[in-house]
């Protein structure tokens, strides 16, 4: 993939990694310069992220200089330098980042995990088959310090799993509602740190919660002298409950003593 400008001016390397501020690590150059190479960077970032999303059938690039420019992704470019014209070309790229994912493996057990992922690949049609996604694909592992078995896959093509068959048999991949795939072995490589199981028998942590708050609630009782001890009123205990036995006789007696003659 040939730009208007030279690549090689801009990439010295053949595999480059970028990351948000979209300048190689390598870079010199004045104020001016600085700001064209970031002009020509974000067209060939553009550029590549619309050649991958046209080959994986995608109405829009997953990879875009605003949205690298925008996150903690790490880009890696494989460029050609010994390209005819002697202007450089850019034969692939590869996009990862770490996610916080809910997964299940294939027991269906559900784990949050926060894994680096494969977020975009792509090798131009002129240079597949040639080596060339397997040389950029080991270099970011080497990069990134890790196994192809510990990596979560965005929505990966079919060409891409056959890559992975091929090259480092993971031939069982475990797919996902959230459209990434993992294989079998990735749950037992992630660290403790990286992933923890979520029960789906027990309560969400706000449930807890409430649980609780509810389950120490007490009834409150008058405090001073609301909650003092009240005489017995006689006049509610007649209405109430009626006059005892003694209570008639008295009260016949006073009503016969105070009756006319």
């Amino acid at each position: 993939m040939e730009f208007r400008f030279n690549v090689s001016d801009i990439f010295k390397k053949q595999i480059v990694e970028l990351n948000h501020n979209l300048i190689p690590p390598d870079f010199q150059g004045d104020k001016r310069e600085f700001w064209n190479a970031i002009s020509r960077i974000s067209e060939v970032i553009n550029t590549i992220g619309e050649a991958s999303a046209a080959a994986q059938g995608l109405t829009k690039p997953i990879t875009t200089a605003d949205r690298l420019r925008n996150s903690d992704h790490k880009l890696y470019l494989l460029i050609d330098q010994t390209t005819t014209s002697g202007k450089g070309a850019v034969m692939g790229m590869l996009k990862t980042g770490h996610k916080v994912l809910y997964l299940f493996d294939k027991h269906g057990q559900h784990f949050q995990v926060s894994p680096l992922c494969i977020l975009d690949f792509y090798v131009h049609e002129s240079h597949q088959r040639s080596g060339w996604g397997k040389y950029l694909f080991e270099h970011m592992l080497q990069a990134e310090h890790i196994q192809p078995v510990e990596v979560a896959i965005d929505r990966p093509s079919e060409k891409f799993l056959r890559f992975l068959n091929k090259h480092y048999n993971l031939n069982s991949p475990v797919k996902q509602m959230n459209n990434y795939v993992v294989f079998d072995d990735f749950f037992t490589r992630q660290s403790e740190s990286m992933m923890s199981y979520l029960d789906p028998h027990k309560s969400s942590p706000t449930a807890q919660k409430i649980s609780g708050d509810r389950s120490q609630q007490t009834q409150s009782s008058p405090i001073g002298r609301y909650g003092s001890v009240r005489p017995t009123c006689s006049i509610g205990q007649i209405i109430h409950s009626g006059p005892s036995a003694h209570d008639r006789r008295s009260l016949s007696q006073n009503i016969t003593s105070q009756a006319p003659i």
